[in-house]
């Protein structure tokens, strides 16, 4: 049997258990073979595609353990607010998107109110200066805060009575949306957008995940804030796109869930908020708001009876907990849930797990809880002078302690929380292995296995994906470079040149 495909002078990573080889041949969508030098020639023919690596590194596909891919592909098309630092720069943003595409509605998303000189949000009058003839819906940039225009306003008629309606003086509302007047908001505009613009958007995106090695995301869709359109959206035609998509559908109505057959709930479901909103929920102040310290979303009883249904229903469940408060909220449901049925097996995990403490890291070994974590946030908010600090003060050191999860053998995978950070794994990995605070760094072997091995296991597929093993399906990268030679400071730049997917070449820079 000849392979179709043959990678030579590699330096192939398997991700089992530090495996390598020198070669890897494909066949039918499979892995056929891997070996050292010589190549076995007996494999090759007239039809072989043979790729000579120069002893580059070749991987398993990457996968990506929390994306929002409706969002993101939906964003894609949006105007990118990043960069701004005043209503003014907001404005020429708007303008020109409104130039751009007459009679349309605009959409902003990633606003940092921290960078803004104003230091506050635009409230529907601002808006209003740039453009006041269409609905504008701006998005800060963990989407815990929508701006709307007085067009919008009207347009999209969320009840001003509402929790999280901002008011002026004159009890009129004044565009900003906060809470649950904000999900609501979200919600309304996002359950609006039809399957055919969602199907374009996804498409549109599909080149540049394959142009980073994505070949499998976690997609993490519907839900409070969200639509659940996106996650039938991704139960209908995830199968179509060359990206596998891992469905967590984010809703508590599991009997739903059971009449479409899914194995697996949650993704964004919200214990608590987020640092940089001051909402994910602490065990001491915010250092730049005395009294405050977030709050949780739901009461510990309400939290243990879901989790415990979960469980008899044997749904895998993935809860997202920021603040270590959160965390032990959600630890002690899963204990709760754990004691009651018995029921084990099912890689329950918790999203994001930014302030988990030591005694965190160990209860959640003795469960099998999974950590899914997003390095990146260590490189947009880590260290001494950026988000980390500002809002935790002293405690900024004790975010995202990836060597400490490790060394206690919990199983922790990473992700990209994609659109809210870069969907690069390179940019995670990256991230972790060089971490602001030194004593939380890992390898870069470490990292890869967050992305690779350890992420296909917390989706119940490392018998199909996550190791160059023979029969595994053919889901292979090829990077510019040998990894485990780079310096560490340049991991960030290495880039994917070549994706293959179930033994297809549909990603190749080579020429």
């Amino acid at each position: 049997m000849c392979a179709d495909i043959l990678i030579k002078n590699a330096k192939c990573l398997t991700m089992n258990n530090g495996g390598s080889a020198e070669w890897i041949a494909i066949h039918n969508g499979k892995i056929l073979a891997l070996g050292k030098n010589p190549v076995n020639c007996d494999l090759v023919d007239e039809n072989t595609v043979v790729i000579d690596a120069e002893g580059r590194t070749v991987l398993p596909g990457f996968i990506d353990s929390h994306f929002h891919v409706v969002q993101t592909a939906l964003n894609a098309r949006s105007i990118n607010l990043r960069n701004v630092h005043s209503f003014e720069e907001i404005g020429m943003q708007i303008q020109k998107a409104a130039s751009e595409k007459p009679g349309q509605s605009i959409m902003g998303i990633r606003l940092q109110i921290e960078q803004l000189k104003e230091k506050k949000f635009p409230d529907r009058l601002i808006l209003d200066r740039y453009c006041s003839d269409v609905p504008v819906w701006i998005n800060c940039l963990d989407y815990q805060v929508s701006m709307l225009n007085t067009y919008g306003l009207l347009y999209y008629k969320v009840p001003f009575n509402m929790k999280g309606v901002e008011k002026d003086s004159q009890d009129v509302a004044t565009g900003i949306f906060r809470g649950k007047a904000n999900a609501v908001l979200r919600t309304n505009i996002l359950d609006g957008i039809t399957d055919k613009i969602r199907k374009e958007a996804v498409l549109d995106i599909i080149p540049g995940l394959l142009a980073v090695g994505i070949t499998t995301a976690n997609a993490m869709e519907g839900g409070y804030m969200y639509s659940d359109k996106d996650a039938d959206f991704i139960l209908e035609y995830g199968n179509e796109f060359p990206v596998d998509m891992a469905l967590f559908y984010q809703s508590m109505d599991l009997e739903k869930l059971k009449r479409k057959n899914l194995k697996r709930v949650g993704g964004s479901f919200y214990v608590d908020g987020t640092m940089g909103a001051r909402t994910a929920a602490l065990s001491f102040e915010y250092a730049d708001c005395p009294g405050t310290m977030g709050s949780l979303r739901y009461t510990q009883s309400e939290l243990n009876e879901f989790v415990t249904e979960c469980y008899n229903n044997n749904l895998q469940l993935s809860l997202y907990t920021i603040g270590d408060r959160a965390i032990g909220a959600a630890l002690k449901a899963h204990e709760y849930a754990l004691y009651q049925t018995g029921v084990t097996g099912l890689r329950h995990r918790l999203e994001h797990v930014e302030l988990a403490n030591p005694e965190h890291i160990r209860q959640a070994k003795e469960m099998g809880i999974i950590f899914a974590m997003n390095p990146t946030y260590e490189t947009y908010w880590g260290g001494s002078e950026k988000m980390y600090s500002r809002r935790l003060g002293k405690n900024y050191v004790k975010t995202n302690m990836f060597r400490e999860i490790i060394d206690q053998g919990v199983c922790l995978v990473g992700g990209s929380d994609s659109d809210i950070t870069e969907y690069n794994p390179m940019i995670g990995i990256a991230a972790a292995v060089n971490h602001p605070v030194k004593q939380h760094r890992i390898s870069v072997y470490e990292a890869l296995e967050m992305y690779t091995c350890k992420a296909a296991y917390a989706i119940f597929e490392e018998k199909q994906k996550g190791t160059l093993e023979v029969g595994k399906n053919a889901d292979v990268i090829l990077l510019d470079q040998d990894i485990l030679s780079t310096p560490h400071e340049l991991l960030d730049k290495i880039k994917v040149i070549a994706t293959i997917k179930s033994g297809d070449i549909i990603y190749n820079s080579l020429g």
